[in-house]
């Protein structure tokens, strides 16, 4: 199905969905390298290249080409983000209790990607996840040495 968004929505659109699939990747897949160098050195330094993403600043203009819906899935769905790091960086809590945090995080950002994707495929106009987006992984390469760094919230039960 061919979207009827012009070329800047369209690449508005397809930047936050590679930005929120990329994130999550890195929160998921890192997890025991950044909760490692947090437990072993208690240093916070590596966060920032574990939990950047482009959704904190996009513009009113930018948001102004996602519908209504979208602006409260893409908000829900960064609102983890920002509530594992806020945690991250103000718990005094061991690494077992920060870890099933974390854990429990992952899992809700996993279901809140599925429902953000939906509404970004709608929008974009594709039908089935079987549409390739760009490789990105060049990207990624960049953060992977934030772990060499020598520098050195809220606890509640959610699921």
């Amino acid at each position: 199905m061919k979207s009827r968004n012009d070329e800047v929505t369209q690449r508005i659109l397809l930047s936050l969905k590679i930005d929120a699939n990329n994130l999550f990747k890195r929160v998921r897949d890192r997890k025991g390298e950044y909760l490692e160098v947090f437990s072993i050195r208690r240093t916070r330094t590596h966060f920032p290249g574990i939990f950047a993403n482009k959704y904190e600043s996009a513009t009113l203009s930018d948001l102004a080409h996602c519908s209504t819906e979208l602006i409260s899935v893409l908000d829900m769905y960064y609102s983890i983000a920002e509530e594992m790091n806020w945690y991250l960086f103000q718990t005094e809590d061991m690494p077992g209790t920060v870890e099933l945090f974390v854990d429990r995080k992952i899992k809700r950002m996993e279901n809140r990607l599925a429902t953000l994707n939906l509404f970004l495929n709608a929008e974009l106009g594709i039908e089935n996840e079987e549409v390739p987006l760009p490789d990105t992984s060049f990207i990624d390469s960049q953060a992977d040495d934030i772990f060499s760094e020598s520098a050195d919230g809220d606890t509640s039960q959610e699921s």
